[in-house]
């Protein structure tokens, strides 16, 4: 009896295994290519049966989430075995790209599918001497890059290194574009300096790693705690590099030294987005609540509305975006910079143009932007009153609700269309909004697509909606700069709470380093009193 049960078992698992085979026993030869030229196209790929269960290709391949599915990064081709009840293909390629989702039916009888997947652009940015990249991101490994850039459709990546904190490329810092890149491709390993009160400081064209930050100062409750460390130092070692410095996610993690970093003239740009929502408030609140101050006092801001705060205070800060990616939790420019680079295509023009403050941050939406005939970046100057004619359109592979024009911190133009009202054409939303805006100071003005997350799902990665904003025009009335007083009185706060917190006496790395953010503070401090 035994016997029989083990012959039968054996029968059923052959069986089983045959079925199995039989039932995806139909391969799939698949090629994707450029519509226009027919040139092999990286991109990433996620296929699915008919119940959305992930499929895995031939061969290895680095994977990403997003958009709730699980994503292959191919070159130019795949194959898989795919079940007699069919496949369905989604193929994605960065922002500019029409997404592609194609089903297959299975072959009963001829067990081969060859296919082309054709890729269609729908706007070539490129093609109009603008680069794209991603400031800020870990990952993915250096050998890996170039291929998810293609597959993104991103011309430069900021690959970072951090102290204490290993990562696959800490050892490959050379100092100049790195040989990994290609004439599509530029990649610069940068390094980023932590505090986890002070704030997070992003490099990148450094000649040399700046010393002196062996491990993330501050603590992260649920992760790390070390004495703090001096980042102003860091940032001012950049500067003497000739290098760029930006304050990273900063809508996440605005940190207590930000407006002593804005007031000493320490940074380049503002990153914005690259952890999260820019339209939500921060998760670490920690300059809050270290202030000594009520929150009726001393409010929390969202990420973008505390950028405008320093835009209000006369600050020319231009943004810049970056991922942070870490793992397989976002693709590499999900969050990007666009900049016009005036023909160039190379590391050093994109990040003279993020510098220059001369294009927008997006996690979908193009943005164009045109006030008087001048472009974000530009500084106008002008007498008395002054009638201005504003014009933004945004376009996007992804749905939004909302275009607005921003002068000061508040919306002047604004236009609300709910995605299931909108008619998007071969796949692509679209919206404009032009608008006459009377001047009679010196004023700021800006634009910015956004889904509203109160009538739309979170379709970005880290519950994030998406977004996209310029960086700013500025029209100085008799070149005065811009002084919106209630900004001006917040950022004093700001500053009075990181003093405050400084009389607690926190622990620092070195002595040296507690003097010198003491006197940056006090510096500070009588600068914005000054105002």
């Amino acid at each position: 009896m035994r016997k029989l049960l083990r012959l039968l078992t054996s029968c059923s698992l052959v069986l089983g295994l045959f079925l199995q085979i039989a039932s995806a026993a139909t391969r799939l030869e698949a090629r994707i290519v450029d519509d226009a030229s027919g040139a092999p196209l990286a991109a990433r790929i996620a296929v699915t049966d008919v119940h959305g269960k992930f499929l895995e290709i031939d061969g290895k391949h680095e994977h990403v989430q997003q958009l709730n599915k699980r994503w292959c990064y191919v070159d130019g081709s795949f194959a898989l075995p795919i079940p007699d009840s069919g496949v369905t293909v989604n193929i994605r390629r960065g922002l500019e790209t029409r997404p592609l989702s194609e089903t297959l039916p299975g072959q009963a009888i001829d067990k081969s599918i060859t296919k082309t997947f054709r890729l269609r652009r729908w706007t070539d940015l490129r093609a109009k001497a603008y680069m794209s990249g991603d400031l800020h991101a870990h990952l993915p490994a250096l050998a890996n890059a170039p291929l998810q850039m293609r597959a993104e459709d991103l011309h430069a990546l900021n690959l970072l290194i951090l102290g204490g904190l290993p990562l696959p490329n800490d050892n490959s810092f050379k100092g100049k574009v790195d040989e990994h890149s290609g004439p599509d491709c530029q990649i610069y390993l940068g390094q980023e300096v932590i505090d986890w009160h002070l704030g997070h400081l992003t490099m990148t064209g450094l000649k040399s790693l700046v010393p002196g930050y062996p491990a993330p100062g501050g603590t992260l409750e649920y992760w790390t705690s070390n004495p703090h460390l001096d980042i102003m130092r860091a940032a001012r070692a950049t500067r003497e590099q000739n290098a760029l410095v930006s304050w990273a996610h900063f809508e996440n993690l605005p940190g207590a030294e930000s407006p002593v970093a804005v007031a000493l003239g320490l940074l380049d740009a503002i990153e914005l987005p690259t952890w999260s929502d820019p339209m939500q408030l921060p998760a670490h609140l920690s300059p809050w609540d270290t202030s000594g101050m009520a929150t009726a006092e001393f409010t929390p801001m969202r990420g973008v509305d505390l950028y405008y705060q320093y835009l209000n205070a006369g600050f020319r800060l231009p943004l810049a975006a970056g991922t942070d990616k870490s793992g397989e939790d976002i693709p590499l420019g999900s969050n990007r910079v666009y900049v016009p680079t005036k023909g160039k295509v190379n590391y050093a023009a994109w990040v003279a143009g993020i510098k220059a403050g001369t294009g927008f941050v997006t996690n979908g939406p193009i943005l164009e932007f045109d006030v008087e005939g001048h472009a974000p970046g530009e500084v106008v100057e002008f007498g008395g009153r002054k009638q201005i004619k504003a014009r933004v359109s945004a376009r996007s592979i992804l749905p939004f609700t909302t275009l607005e024009i921003i002068m000061n911190g508040r919306p002047v133009a604004h236009k609300l269309i709910l995605v299931q009202n909108q008619s998007p054409v071969d796949g692509i939303y679209s919206m404009q909004v032009d608008a006459t805006i009377s001047l009679d100071k010196s004023s700021w003005l800006a634009a910015r697509a956004l889904s509203n997350p109160d009538i739309t799902p979170r379709l970005m990665a880290r519950e994030s909606s998406v977004f996209s904003h310029t960086s700013p025009v500025y029209f100085l009335e008799a070149g005065h700069k811009v002084r919106e007083e209630a900004s001006i009185v917040y950022l004093r706060k700001y500053v009075r709470g990181l003093l405050h917190w400084l009389a607690t006496k926190p622990a620092f790395s070195r002595e040296e380093d507690r003097d010198a953010v003491q006197r940056d503070a006090e510096q500070t401090l009588r600068f914005y009193e000054g105002l």
